[in-house]
C-alpha cells in the first residue's frame, strides 16, 4: 500500500434489493477483529440522516452493512456483516445522529444448529463439511483452511446444539482458531498466519508513535491499512520496540510476549478507526512474533530492575 494521502471511504447500508452509500455525510466508524473464534463487529455513527433514511434503518428495512477504507487508489472492504442495534440522538441543537451496531456473520453465529450423527471412520474433514452446511443457510460460505489430519474415527459421532459450539470442538481438536469474515468459514492453526500480502509497517509506511511490548502482546499502530486482518501477518521492518518493564513484585504470570527478531508480526487483534472529517484514520494492532513459540513465552528479554 504505498498512497496514503487521499482518504477514501465508503459505507453502504441497505438490503437483498437496494442499498445506500453514506460517505459523503459525516461518519465515524470502529471496525474490531479478534482470533478469539468470537464475531467481528463494526461501530458507526452517521450525522444529520433524513428523517426517512433514519426510519428505514430502525424499521430494519435495512438489514446490511459494509465498510470499505484506505486511501484514494488503495481502498479495500473491511467490514460486511448484519446491522444488530440502532440508536439514535443529538450530540448539539443542530448535529442529530444514528448509531448502528453490526456484526459479521451474526444470524450463523445465534441461530445455526446441528443435529446430525456420522458413522463410525468419518474423518475430520467430514465434519467440516456438515458444519458447513449447518451454516450455509445463514449466507456463509468455505474461505480459508488448512489441511486436517486424516485419522479415521473408532466411534460414530453425534452432533446436537449450537454449530458455533461444534466448530469450537473442531477447532480445538485441529490446533487452530475458527472465524467468520465477510461471510466466509475461515480455520487458522494456532502458530500460523494467513497467506496473501504482508504490508510492511514502518516510519515511512504509515507506523504511528514507537510499537510497545505490553503484557497482552505487541501494540502496533499505524495509519489505516485495510490489508491489515486479524490472523495475518505484518512487517515491522527496523523500527524498535519499547520493551516491558517489570517489578519483582508483578503478580501476572512469568512470561510476556515475544520479541520478532527478523520484525515478523502475526496480528491478534485489528482495530480499524476513522472519522472522514477529523483527524482519526488508524489501525491498531495486538501482535506476536510469527516465531514464536507461543503466543506468551519466556520473560527473558523483559527487563527487570534491581530495586524491585
Amino acid at each position: 500500500m504505498t498512497q496514503q494521502y487521499l482518504r477514501a471511504l465508503s459505507v453502504v447500508i441497505g438490503n437483498e434489493n437496494e442499498a445506500y452509500d453514506f460517505s459523503q455525510l459525516h461518519v465515524r466508524f470502529e471496525v474490531k477483529n479478534a482470533d478469539v473464534q468470537t464475531l467481528k463487529t463494526a461501530s458507526i455513527t452517521i450525522y444529520n440522516l433524513s428523517s426517512d433514511t433514519a426510519k428505514s434503518i430502525f424499521s430494519q428495512e435495512f438489514t446490511k452493512l459494509q465498510i470499505s477504507a484506505g486511501y484514494q487508489g488503495n481502498m479495500a472492504l473491511i467490514f460486511s456483516g448484519d446491522i444488530t442495534m440502532c440508536r439514535s440522538g443529538r450530540e448539539s441543537a443542530i448535529e442529530s445522529f444514528v448509531n448502528i451496531q453490526a456484526q459479521d456473520g451474526d444470524k450463523a453465529f445465534n441461530w445455526a444448529r446441528s443435529n446430525w450423527t456420522l458413522q463410525k471412520g468419518y474423518l475430520p474433514d467430514d465434519v467440516y463439511k456438515r458444519l458447513l452446511q449447518d451454516l450455509a443457510q445463514y449466507g456463509i460460505t468455505q474461505g480459508y483452511k488448512p489441511p486436517f489430519t486424516q485419522n479415521p474415527s473408532v466411534d460414530a459421532l453425534t452432533c446436537y446444539g449450537m454449530t458455533r459450539d461444534q466448530l469450537r470442538n473442531l477447532a480445538d481438536a485441529q490446533g487452530c482458531r475458527w472465524s467468520i469474515e465477510n461471510n466466509q468459514l475461515n480455520f487458522l492453526p494456532l502458530q500460523s498466519v494467513y497467506p496473501g500480502t504482508v504490508p510492511l509497517v514502518t516510519p515511512d509506511s504509515g507506523l504511528i508513535g514507537i510499537p510497545e511490548q505490553t503484557i497482552d502482546g505487541i501494540i502496533i499502530k499505524c495509519l489505516l491499512n485495510p490489508l491489515v486482518r486479524a490472523g495475518g501477518q505484518i512487517n515491522l521492518g527496523n523500527a524498535q520496540v519499547t520493551q516491558l518493564m517489570l517489578t519483582q513484585k508483578y503478580q501476572q504470570p512469568e512470561s510476556v510476549p515475544t520479541l520478532a527478531g527478523a520484525g515478523a508480526y502475526k496480528v491478534c487483534q485489528c482495530i480499524h478507526t476513522g472519522d472522514n472529517r477529523g483527524n482519526t484514520w488508524y489501525t491498531t494492532n495486538l501482535c506476536t512474533a510469527v516465531d514464536g513459540t507461543a503466543p506468551l513465552t519466556s520473560r527473558a528479554n523483559v527487563q527487570v530492575p534491581d530495586n524491585g
